[in-house]
């Protein structure tokens, strides 16, 4: 880490079990009630339109939060899916 002029704290951690980074994930979305807040915000954001009359800052904050339950999705379901694959 580059000490000297302050930014050490931008340098990237090294995680302490490399193959587990999103193990967290798995582990918070893995039970009936994560697996149920997953499908309630998919009902919620992706299942849904905003309709005709809908700003295009609502259409910007809706994109963004699409894309962020297609990514808790992703890593929610990232283990099982390469367990799958090997199988």
């Amino acid at each position: 880490m580059n000490t000297e002029n302050g930014w050490d704290w931008f340098e990237p951690q090294e995680s302490p079990n490399p193959g587990a980074e999103n193990d967290h994930w798995q582990a918070c979305f893995d039970s009936p009630a994560g697996q149920q807040v997953l499908d309630d915000l998919e009902a919620h954001i992706l299942h849904t339109a905003l309709g005709p009359d809908a700003s295009p800052g609502a259409i910007w904050m809706r994109e963004g939060q699409r894309a962020l339950v297609l990514l808790i999705r992703r890593l929610a379901t990232a283990n099982n899916t390469a367990e799958e694959a090997d199988d």
